[in-house]
Parts: structure tokens; sequence; C-alpha cells
């Protein structure tokens, strides 16, 4: 994702992409950027003419992304922590793009952030060249974004983490999840099988009922004789029932 341009200037960039030098597999190309039915601008973007590995920038921008359609919908409202998204998109960048990242960021901001001035946008831009610093960790930037687990789950986001819950303990959770799909995969099958469940079972086992206590003998007794079964009327009653050797 490069910086918006216009209508002009796109034209001619494509035309200078047609002559230039890409590496193998990379093809130059300009998109429209859109809010419903309004025309922001274009940008120029590289694409991969054959199929790529996934890219951890473009994956991470994408759930952040998901996570302002949750919060706020199609744009970022005008408030006091509204540009942390930029400040965290422009970190990733810098990382991704090292020198052109400053072009991703403006036009990130552009689409999700319309309001917010240009000063406002390059001081944010200008604090993240001071420093040069590795990718930031998945923990990092679900403080960052002040991404719950509860949040986390339910948007499905899965490169960034939780304010609220550890990664030790997200692993710990998933595992156990995937336990519990696990069992519940293999109840399914075991029922289609035309196997008891476990309820059924014990409702329908000699433990359970112990129809050797109406006879007033013990289980080993009991099977030695035959298993013989009392009637209902006669196991409700307390009185147990005389049985000859």
């Amino acid at each position: 994702m490069d910086r918006l341009v216009g209508a002009d200037e796109a034209t001619q960039s494509e035309k200078r992409a047609e002559k230039a030098d890409w590496p193998d597999g990379l093809a130059r190309g300009v998109t429209a950027i859109k809010v419903g039915d309004c025309l922001l601008g274009y940008k120029a973007v590289q694409r991969r003419v054959r199929a790529s590995r996934w890219n951890h920038f473009r994956g991470r921008m994408r759930e952040i992304e998901k996570l302002i359609r949750h919060r706020h919908g199609d744009i970022v409202p005008a408030a006091d922590d509204a540009l942390i998204y930029v400040e965290v998109i422009a970190g990733l960048a810098l990382v991704e793009f090292k020198e052109e990242f400053v072009e991703v960021v403006l036009g990130w901001a552009a689409r999700w952030l319309p309001w917010a001035g240009k000063a406002d946008i390059e001081e944010i831009i200008y604090e993240r060249t001071k420093v040069r610093f590795s990718d930031l960790s998945a923990d990092a930037l679900g403080h960052a974004l002040h991404l719950s687990y509860s949040e986390r789950s339910a948007l499905d986001i899965r490169t960034i983490g939780a304010f609220d819950v550890p990664k030790r303990k997200r692993a710990k959770l998933q595992k156990e999840k995937r336990r519990q799909r696990d069992r519940s995969r293999k109840e399914e099958q075991r029922r289609a099988a035309g196997a008891l469940s476990r309820a059924d079972y014990l409702a329908n086992s000699f433990s359970q009922a112990r129809p050797w206590e109406a006879f007033g003998i013990s289980r080993r007794t009991w099977e030695r004789r035959g298993k013989p079964m009392p009637d209902a009327a006669t196991i409700s009653d307390c009185d147990p029932i005389s049985l000859a050797a």
C-alpha cells in the first residue's frame, strides 16, 4: 500500500511502471480508494504475479482493520486515542518497508482517519523514524491496541496478542479448546457408530440399578444365581425379597 495520488499522477505512474525493471514475479498497478460511493483517490500497488507466501505485515494490517470495523465502522472517529492506530501501523510499516514506509502510512491514514491533519500523521511518522526497532511482538501490539482476549477470540484475531491474557496462558487456553473440539468430534463419531452415551450407559448399568439390593444379597451372589431381575414394583419396595439359595 502506498500514498494516495491524483488521477493524472496515477496514470503517469502506471506508464512509468510498465518501463520499470521490476524483480521477477512483481507487477505495478494502480487501484482506486473508495468509502462507499465516494472516491478518495488512487494508490500505487505492487503485486506478485505468482502466488506468494503469507505476508506478516499485510496479515496484521488486515486484522487491525478488522478491529477498527468492529469498534468504529468504516472510519475511526476523532478521539484522543484515535491516532494509536496510525502509530501501530507506522511501527509495522517501518520494519516492513524501511524508508518507503512514509507513503504507506500516509495512504493508510487517509483511508481510515481522513479527518486527521497531515501534520499530526507526519509527527507520528517522525517519532517512528527517531528509533529503529525490531518487529513488535504480538503482546506489545495487544497492549497498544488495548485488545482484550474476549474481543480477540470473537474476531478470530491471531497475529495480535491480548492485554489481559499473556501469551503462555493463551497457548494453554488454545490447547484446551483443541482438546474439547477433539473430544466433541470423537463423541459425535461414536454416536454415529451407534455407541451409547455415558449417561445412557450409566442409566442402564447394573451398578446404577443395583438389583441385588432388592433381594438383600451381594452382587457376587446375585450373579452366581443367574442375575434375576425384580419387577419395578418390587424394586420400589424398601423391604428386601427373600430368594432361596
